[in-house]
C-alpha cells in the first residue's frame, strides 16, 4: 500500500479513504474509477484514530477529500495491531518515528529497532488478494449468528482522536465525511446502535456541522451473502455498498 501511495498523483476530486480493516477490505477503487472518481485507501488491520491523524498530517498535502471509515469495535478499543504494522511498513522514517512517539511501548519500540534493519513489507494473509491503492479483496462467506446478544458501548481513547482528526481537516479545508459499512446485525444488534452507540458519535459530530455522517451500518439487505464474517463485506458486499455510497456521495 504505501509505494503505491508515494507513486500516487491525486487531484482535487480524489478521494482518501482511512480506518481499520473494514476501510480497506470495504472502498474498492475500481468501483469508483468506472464512476470517473479515483480513491486511494489508507486503510490498515486494526488501524486507531491516532494512527489515522498521523497519517492524515504526514498526507495532507494530496488530501482534499477524505472518507473516514468507524464501527463501534474501532472506537471502543485503542489496537496496538496497526500501530506496529505501520512503524515497520510506512515508507518514511520520519512518519515511523511520529507513531512511534504517539505509541510508546516495548512493542513499538522493538519494531523500530527491527524497522531500522529490515524494511521488506509483511505479507498479507493467504486468503486476501491485494489489488492496488490500498484495496484488499476478500471473497468468503460465512453463517451469521441471529441469538448473539450485544450489551452497551463504552467509549475508549480513539474518541479523543477522532474528535482532534476531525478538527484537523476542518481547519484545513478537507471536506470529511464520516461512513460506517453494513454489518450483520440482529435485533440485539440494532438496538445496541441505535440506543448506546449512537449518541456518542452524534455528540462529536454535533461540533462539526460540515462533516456529514453517511451510515450504512444496519441499512441494508441483511443477507448473509454479503459478508466474509459479522464484521467485514466479501467482494459482493462491497460491491453493494459502494455503489450506494456513490450515490450519496454524488449528492456534495
Amino acid at each position: 500500500m504505501f509505494n503505491d501511495l508515494k507513486k500516487f498523483e491525486a487531484d482535487d476530486s480524489t478521494i482518501f479513504v482511512i480506518g481499520s480493516s473494514h476501510a480497506y477490505r470495504g472502498y474498492d477503487p475500481r468501483i469508483f474509477e468506472a464512476a470517473g472518481i479515483k480513491l486511494f485507501n489508507m486503510g490498515t488491520s486494526g488501524q486507531n484514530m491516532k494512527d489515522s491523524y498521523t497519517l492524515i498530517k504526514a498526507n495532507q498535502s494530496k488530501i482534499h477529500r477524505l472518507v473516514v471509515d468507524i464501527y463501534p469495535g474501532v472506537l471502543e478499543e485503542v489496537s496496538e495491531e496497526s500501530t506496529l504494522m505501520l512503524i515497520q511498513n510506512v515508507n518514511v522514517n520520519r512518519i515511523a518515528f511520529e507513531i512511534l512517539k504517539n505509541n510508546v511501548t516495548i512493542n513499538s519500540i522493538n519494531n523500530m529497532t527491527a524497522r531500522l534493519f529490515d524494511l521488506n513489507h509483511k505479507s498479507l494473509p493467504v486468503r486476501e488478494k491485494y489489488i492496488y491503492n490500498g484495496y484488499v479483496e476478500r471473497d468468503t462467506y460465512f453463517k451469521s449468528d441471529s441469538n448473539r446478544a450485544f450489551g452497551s458501548f463504552t467509549p475508549g481513547g480513539n474518541f479523543i482522536y477522532l474528535d482532534s482528526m476531525l478538527n484537523f481537516c476542518s481547519s484545513h479545508f478537507i471536506n470529511t465525511w464520516i461512513a460506517s459499512h453494513p454489518l450483520k446485525w440482529n435485533a440485539s444488534y440494532r438496538n445496541y446502535y441505535k440506543n448506546s452507540y449512537l449518541p456518542w458519535i452524534q455528540k462529536i459530530l454535533s461540533k462539526y456541522p460540515d462533516v456529514v455522517f453517511l451510515d450504512f451500518t444496519l441499512n441494508h439487505s441483511n443477507s448473509d451473502s454479503l459478508f466474509s464474517d459479522e464484521g467485514h463485506l466479501n467482494q459482493r458486499g462491497v460491491n453493494y455498498y459502494n455503489n450506494m455510497l456513490l450515490r450519496k456521495l454524488s449528492e456534495f
